[in-house]
């Protein structure tokens, strides 16, 4: 009996031993200290509304997430890289940051550039962000891609509204492309078709600059609304429209601010509608806060507001997450599947362009565009209806 209490007296002392050696080993758990995130937009070239200003935002953000962070919050790095709005350019450019800096996060606007590392970022296990666009294609992708945008298809209907609102009847829609703009073609042509209203999908060449053929075709049908889904040539179509005698309404897509897009048209633009988004669309005390900041370090004002807007907001979404690491965080999870996870639970993260939540296939919601009408070379006004 005796050897029995002394039996028991022993194996209880050695698993007290077990679990402190287990509390010991779990206050080790190793500190992130350094966080890099690489991101791919289009500084030169096509589409540079889409890249130059959203990556001064996302600059901000990390700036200010960093000078802000508390001592155990990890550091983070932004290094960014041109596409040019080239989906063949997209691959090399992460390859790039990836060998250079070992990037845990990717952020890439262009929804083709986004395809196309999809094979790479599931191989090395990178969590990709798209801060600009939001579709069914990507939503169709993987686990680790991340849309925090508006949703294409929901913001280029707002075109289709408005024609079947002023019950206009015979629609062509010319379209660059590429994913985004084709799948804002074909969300308006099916909101049209549902209704009964005639349309016309057209695709036109990636560098086209010479539209007469196609309107004169167009013309001829009388077509009495045009939509023109694309960059700055299609500024030559508006003005190749107006001197032909076409005196139907003009309706665009998130891009006319460009202002190439505008001299192109030699103001032909002037008056076109298309949707957008504005300090006033979203949450306007933290998104004029915002603005005031980015001129204040970056000396000027975005001519575009909606693509720095989504693009901080989307950094920041991520920051918020990242700066738990060393609270959360586990020795048996790795960081990049605790961020995937922590991302999957987003809900109502307050931004500058309304409260935004991560849905079960990696889209937002909560970033909801309005009809503006172009008034004169970078200005939109609300259309009222």
């Amino acid at each position: 009996m005796i050897l029995n209490i002394k039996f028991l007296i022993k194996r209880h002392r050695s698993l007290m031993l077990v679990l402190l050696m287990g509390v010991l080993l779990g206050c080790n758990t190793p500190k992130v200290d350094v966080i890099n995130i690489g991101a791919i937009l289009p500084l030169s070239g096509r589409a540079t509304d889409l890249g130059i200003a959203p990556s001064q935002a996302m600059q901000l953000a990390v700036e200010q997430y960093n000078a802000n962070k508390e001592a155990d919050e990890p550091m983070v790095n932004l290094y960014i890289e041109d596409d040019q709005w080239e989906k063949d350019k997209a691959l090399p450019a992460y390859m790039k940051l990836k060998a250079e800096h070992e990037i845990d996060v990717l952020f890439i606007s262009n929804t083709d550039g986004t395809v196309a590392v999809q094979e790479q970022v599931l191989k090395d296990n990178v969590l990709v962000v798209n801060p600009l666009n939001n579709d069914a294609t990507l939503s169709n992708l993987n686990e680790n891609t991340f849309k925090i945008a508006k949703l294409t298809e929901e913001a280029n209907q707002v075109i289709g509204v408005r024609i079947i609102e002023l019950g206009l009847k015979n629609v062509a829609i010319l379209h660059y492309p590429n994913d985004f703009m084709t799948t804002a073609s074909k969300a308006v042509s099916e909101l049209l078709s549902d209704r009964d209203v005639k349309n016309k999908v057209i695709t036109v060449e990636a560098d086209q600059t010479d539209f007469k053929e196609i309107l004169e075709n167009l013309k001829s049908e009388e077509v009495d609304a045009y939509v023109f889904f694309g960059y700055k040539e299609f500024g030559y179509a508006m003005k190749e429209a107006r001197d032909m005698g076409i005196t139907a309404p003009f309706y665009g897509s998130t891009t006319l601010l460009d202002p190439e897009f505008f001299d192109n048209s030699e103001g032909a633009i002037v008056n076109t509608e298309c949707p957008f988004f504005m300090e006033a669309d979203g949450n306007y005390v933290l998104a004029h806060q915002f603005m005031k900041d980015f001129q204040e370090k970056f000396g000027e004002e975005p001519f575009s507001v909606w693509p720095p807007m989504q693009a901080y907001d989307a950094m920041n979404l991520v920051l918020n997450e990242i700066k738990m690491a060393n609270v959360e965080n586990s020795v048996d999870e790795p960081f990049v599947d605790w961020l995937r996870r922590r991302l999957y639970g987003v809900r109502h993260f307050q931004g500058i362009c309304g409260n935004l939540s991560i849905t079960e296939d990696g889209s937002s919601r909560g970033i909801y565009f309005s009809l503006y009408r172009l008034k004169e070379k970078g200005k939109l006004l609300k259309v009222k209806r």
